[in-house]
């Protein structure tokens, strides 16, 4: 399922993935990248907590104080190494299963 087009949160990552993402100069340092996860956080969750995950998430990317060994585990993207950060990682708790 996508993302309407007209959803607010639908024209916003539209609008940064072909519009700002490349003028920003520096990709999402993990995989899936940002603007992947926030599309499939508001797909799966919602406005409301799709946001809530996707703010989680550019903290996170942010954070250049912790070395990514650290953080979790890293694959092989594109020939660069990328830490691997699904949203199941991150919404365990919204889920109904638990």
């Amino acid at each position: 399922m996508r993302l309407p087009a007209v959803a607010p949160q639908g024209l916003i990552i539209h609008f940064y993935q072909h519009a700002l993402g490349d003028l920003d100069g520096r990709s999402c340092p993990s995989y899936p990248v940002c603007s992947v996860y926030a599309r499939e956080a508001f797909q799966r969750h919602g406005w409301l907590w799709g946001s809530w995950l996707m703010i989680d998430r550019l903290i996170h990317e942010a954070d250049d104080l912790q070395p990514r060994a650290l953080v979790g585990h890293s694959i092989v993207f594109e020939g660069e190494g990328r830490l691997y950060d699904p949203l199941s990682r991150n919404d365990f708790w919204l889920n109904d299963e638990n």
